[in-house]
């Protein structure tokens, strides 16, 4: 009887543990390998004189590692399942930390962002959705949103964190501090976290009779869905990787270069802080609020929604008026967060879990290779013009053109069960 107890108690709550998991992986691995780095520009260029092309062309190199590595870490997902490559991603996210304190060239610290480029394609967003989706049938929508909102609460925790170390320690050290980070995380999924219900011998949350499956036949989540092959013949499947590639190009583009542009308005660095603080901040609330709503509405039509929104919030930027700054942050912010998170769960609803780590890893080739011109062709349009309103008008451009392509994508949905 106190086995069974056990039993049920595991089968209700640990489902949620790997939420949290899931969240937790987000907050260390994309808080501290995404644009929060960007919170160290303005000493970097003080201390190495780089152009911000040569500083941009930094920012990018994770975004190129992924799209090289991220298919082959989904090949590595489907065959030895996700622990094992958070474990490995997180282990890389310490020691590339603390080597940034050592750095004296550019292309030593284009090497560290290189690692960190590894650190995200093997324990970033792909790895942490396959590990909550495998756990939960019911309720995906929202776990995923919980999950993904860790992408935005990293990445608005960090940079005042960063900010106050900077000015305790300065730039070397708060590196060395901020390594402890990833070794915290190694040490929570070696003792806590296992990769699909079957290896406890239970259900996903929310599967039929989950509560009964003491000692049941078992479904198994990640056998579930598209074979890779068939999803490759889904006219969804290409409008996500083209949609992926542009989305990713605007949102990275501004966001990369947003503490520079703020400051270049005449705002201190306090207040561009402040700035990707509220941007991280609404993204958090934006996943939470639209990946819940998508559990009971139209999940391509909802994507449509906040491509829109983001494409008015790029053109606010394009203005030049510091009055719009805010608003505008907070409004690609409140997009951005609903765009990420429906990319991932309609990839989920749309092609399951039976490939997935293909699946995931090849759309997320598109959205590296977006999220790497983005940064490095927004700083040498700016080293070009010394104003970035032409890149953000050249961005506006570009969402628009991907809200116009999310009409087709929401018109020709794919389901999983069919082949």
């Amino acid at each position: 009887m106190k086995h069974l107890l056990q039993h049920w108690w595991i089968q209700r709550y640990y489902p949620f543990l790997i939420c949290f998991a899931g969240l937790l992986i987000l907050v260390v691995i994309n808080g501290l390998t995404s644009t929060t780095i960007s919170v160290f520009d303005r000493v970097l260029l003080d201390e190495f004189q780089w152009t911000r092309s040569e500083l941009k062309l930094r920012d990018s190199i994770p975004n190129a590692t992924a799209f090289v590595l991220i298919f082959f870490s989904g090949l590595l997902i489907d065959k030895f399942r996700v622990r094992r490559l958070l474990l490995v991603g997180s282990l890389v996210l310490s020691v590339a930390l603390y080597s940034y304190s050592l750095i004296h060239t550019k292309f030593e610290a284009y090497f560290i962002h290189f690692l960190f480029g590894v650190a995200y394609t093997l324990s970033g967003s792909v790895s942490a959705i396959i590990l909550v989706s495998s756990w939960f049938h019911k309720h995906k929508g929202l776990a995923l949103g919980i999950t993904l909102a860790g992408t935005s609460l990293g990445s608005f925790v960090f940079p005042n964190l960063i900010h106050h170390w900077l000015e305790l320690w300065g730039w070397r050290s708060t590196f060395q501090h901020l390594a402890i980070f990833p070794l915290i995380l190694f040490a929570f999924i070696f003792l806590f976290i296992k990769s699909s219900p079957s290896e406890l011998n239970l259900k996903a949350f929310g599967s039929e009779d989950a509560s009964d499956s003491v000692g049941g036949n078992l479904s198994e989540p990640l056998a579930e869905g598209l074979s890779f092959e068939q999803a490759l013949q889904t006219p969804t499947f290409w409008l996500i990787c083209l949609c992926g590639f542009l989305t990713f190009y605007g949102l990275l583009g501004v966001v990369a270069n947003l503490f520079l542009h703020i400051t270049d308005l005449g705002f201190t660095a306090k207040d561009a802080t402040f700035a990707l603080t509220l941007y991280f901040g609404v993204a958090f609330g934006g996943k939470l609020l639209i990946t819940s709503v998508s559990d009971y509405f139209n999940t391509y039509r909802v994507f449509t929604l906040c491509c829109m929104l983001m494409t008015i919030s790029v053109l606010g930027f394009t203005t030049m008026e510091k009055d719009l700054v805010y608003w505008a942050t907070a409004g690609m912010a409140l997009s951005w967060g609903g765009i990420y998170s429906m990319y991932n769960v309609l990839t989920i609803r749309t092609f399951g879990l039976k490939s997935a780590g293909k699946i995931n890893g090849t759309i997320n080739m598109f959205e590296s290779a977006g999220a790497f011109c983005g940064p490095i062709f927004t700083g040498f349009i700016f080293d070009k013009t010394h104003s970035y309103q032409l890149a953000f008008l050249i961005i506006t451009c570009i969402m628009g053109f991907a809200t116009l392509l999310s009409f087709l994508f929401s018109a020709k949905k794919q389901s999983p069960s069919q082949a």
